[in-house]
């Protein structure tokens, strides 16, 4: 019997991205198998491989193309020319199923599925008209004279009704869908960024470790954009060091961002308290989870990060970390009902501090919600335990 085929489609560079390589190597264990559609800039990279099971077709993309899709919904050019390689994707791949992840690529899909007519699964990782409006390039100039997100959230709009299934994040994103565009309950499946089970290593990084010995290492993973709320972190720093002698703050990524933090970590005064490692492999990650006290997701409140969770959620869980998170709806709402960790407010650098020393004056409070993170992931917080699946994708066929 063959195998039913997903054809994913994603307009960015792989490998790697989380959510997409953890949704696919669940669908390999399940027996299917799996294409991916991605770009290069790089004319030097492999156009064909197998990577871990996952049939990749790389299609290689001049560096100006890269900024002409972020007018991908202001002028249709980048459809145009995207829909060639799409073509030849959906021929060599023989897909029964597309899997458009984003919404970057879906006009130019739709299209050319006029003549497949396949079943198409939309996978929203996130709020993209929403997160847009805090883009930088969309501040002034060109930017924001060209790319508008309610043209986005118009355009988000028609694919979800026009598609067969649609994935979001959260329930709080499902709900916002549902009054929003005013479709079907049954039609959106809610699919967290769930972590693969080799996340968990038999053994971590020593080095590494030792390199924060006898520290309270208090971790940040991921872009460090203003939105992700570092700024109110650094700030609580000046606060903690005479109840928390020993802090140490790891931010673990990068962004345009980086040098606005300098400055402000060299104008407080907490140089000897922070350690920026910049972008690091998928591969370490798990070895800077492991050594932490305490795993931290800041967020801003918008629109965006209320109806969202962020993948280092599920990563401090799986290893039993306590996590310290803002008052996002979301997150708030998965922390504060499987008892994770403790919430602060948004953006306020001394509520933060007041959770902070909560958690490094009770030990016991810091295990006990670790070991809830951990047992809720193994139980519940998996794909295995979702209804993320074949099953799933017969259901279309």
């Amino acid at each position: 019997m063959k195998k039913p085929v997903i054809g994913m489609v994603f307009h960015g560079e792989y490998p790697t991205h989380p959510r997409i390589e953890n949704q696919a190597l669940h669908l390999i264990s399940e027996g299917m198998e799996i294409h991916l559609f991605c770009v290069t800039y790089n004319q030097m990279d492999t156009l064909e491989e197998n990577y871990k099971g996952i049939h990749i077709h790389r299609y290689y993309l001049p560096r100006w193309m890269y900024k002409l899709s972020a007018l991908a919904y202001t002028i249709p050019f980048y459809h145009w020319l995207m829909q060639s390689h799409l073509k030849s994707f959906i021929a060599s791949s023989q897909a029964d199923i597309l899997h458009v992840h984003n919404m970057n690529l879906a006009q130019a899909v739709f299209h050319l599925n006029k003549k497949y007519n396949l079943p198409i699964v939309l996978d929203l990782h996130e709020n993209v008209p929403e997160i847009m409006k805090f883009y930088p390039h969309l501040q002034s100039g060109l930017g924001k004279l060209l790319i508008k997100p309610s043209q986005w959230k118009k355009k988000e709009e028609d694919f979800i009704r026009k598609s067969d299934r649609v994935i979001v994040v959260t329930n709080d994103a499902k709900e916002e869908i549902e009054s929003r565009v005013g479709i079907a309950s049954d039609k959106i499946l809610v699919l967290p960024n769930f972590t693969n089970d080799s996340f968990k290593k038999p053994t971590y990084d020593k080095t590494l470790a030792e390199r924060f010995t006898d520290k309270f290492n208090v971790l940040y993973i991921g872009d460090t954009g203003v939105r992700r709320g570092l700024e109110s972190v650094i700030k609580a720093i000046p606060k903690l060091t005479d109840n928390v002698p020993n802090l140490n703050l790891i931010i673990v990524g990068s962004s345009s961002n980086d040098n606005e933090l300098i400055k402000l970590i060299k104008n407080e005064g907490v140089e000897n308290y922070v350690s920026l490692e910049g972008w690091q492999s998928e591969n370490i990650l798990p070895d800077y989870v492991h050594l932490c006290d305490v795993g931290i997701c800041p967020l801003l409140r918008n629109l965006h990060h209320d109806t969202t969770y962020a993948n280092k959620l599920f990563q401090y869980a799986m290893l039993g970390k306590p996590i310290l998170a803002s008052d996002s709806t979301a997150q708030k709402n998965l922390i504060e009902s499987e008892s994770w960790g403790l919430i602060h407010q948004a953006n306020d650098s001394a509520d933060f501090a007041k959770q902070l020393k909560k958690l490094y004056a009770d030990t016991e409070l810091r295990t006990r919600l670790g070991l809830n993170g951990e047992k809720s992931i193994q139980e519940k917080y998996n794909y295995n335990s979702s209804d993320f699946g074949k099953t799933f994708y017969n259901t279309l066929c």
